[in-house]
């Protein structure tokens, strides 16, 4: 099983305990390195932003210590990546405000009860995630929340049914980021939850549709831009190699040879490597349209 490489991520593991066991966990069984020394390191090292995560952070006493720690170094955004545990309630909640979490993203990976408890291998939890939701959205305000789901195997052909779940439940949020799922941990021993890209597509346009039209802002990480026809200038890739120039996770792709006919090249790093591995470059085409325009569009986006 492959380890995770995080040495030169902004990624701050303060437990390996988690209260889930997704099917599609990254982690797999693979326990991240904890350590004092390390944590510090990092927190001093990477000043604009860090990501506090597990396992899942909420079930350690220590990530009040860790976000105030951080706080205390100057770290402009600390970031905690959280499955909602225990937030449903406004103590734990105020109290990781004072200790300087600027921002909670949540993990939210269906929209109904019977799909949520199939992707994370519990019984009971999602109505206490909607309303850790809802809760930390009350009290941190939306423009300190955001969402994350994992396209997957079994998720996909509801994601227009996920996006009118997410404008009716969570008008205001601050956005909400769309990822291709990743062959990693238990992935790699369960590739049938990696779907292909043309099985996605219809889907996945409709999902914007939704959220465009209900003013929901979104990014998306890890399809090619060719299967995001209208929405290119939603990939979180394009406003790295246009705008920031971070090239944090560029790694994990790699173009292929109908890429170099793409005239958007220089936004797209391609497909996921692990995906190349499991089903070839055969479903790229390489497009036609102007990088300009896309290039405006993530601008404009950056500024809402």
């Amino acid at each position: 099983m492959k380890k995770r490489n995080n040495k030169k991520e902004p990624i701050i593991c303060i437990t390996d305990l988690c209260n889930q066991n997704c099917i599609f966990c990254s982690r797999g069984n693979a326990k991240p390195k904890i350590s004092k020394k390390s944590i510090e390191e990092k927190i001093n090292f990477f000043k604009d932003s860090i990501c506090i995560e597990g396992g899942e952070p909420m079930l350690s006493r220590k990530v009040y210590k860790w976000t105030a720690y951080a706080k205390e170094k100057k770290v402009k955004d600390i970031i905690l990546v959280t499955n909602g545990f225990n937030l449903e309630k406004p103590a734990p909640v105020k109290k990781l405000l004072d200790a300087g979490i600027t921002m909670f993203n949540v993990h939210l990976p269906a929209h109904n009860e019977k799909l949520f408890d199939l992707l994370t291998g519990t019984k009971g939890n999602f109505s206490r995630r909607v309303e850790a939701i809802k809760n930390l959205i009350d009290i941190a305000g939306p423009d300190r929340v955001r969402l994350t789901m994992v396209v997957n195997s079994v998720i996909y052909k509801y994601l227009g049914a996920y996006a009118k779940f997410i404008a009716n439940n969570f008008p205001n949020i601050l956005y909400i980021e769309i990822n291709m799922i990743k062959v990693l941990g238990y992935v790699e021993e369960r590739s049938w939850l990696v779907p292909k890209l043309k099985s996605i597509k219809p889907q996945l346009l409709k999902m914007f549709q939704i959220l465009d039209k209900n003013g929901i802002k979104f990014l998306t990480d890890g399809f090619p831009l060719c299967y995001l026809n209208g929405y290119e200038h939603m990939s979180i890739d394009v406003f790295k190699l246009a705008h920031s120039k971070s090239a944090l996770y560029l790694g994990e792709k790699n173009s292929a040879p109908p890429c170099a006919k793409c005239s958007l090249k220089k936004l797209c790093p391609g497909l996921r490597t692990d995906y190349l591995g499991l089903y070839g470059y055969g479903e790229l085409t390489p497009s036609r349209k102007s990088s300009a325009p896309i290039i405006k569009g993530s601008r404009n986006q950056l500024r809402r």
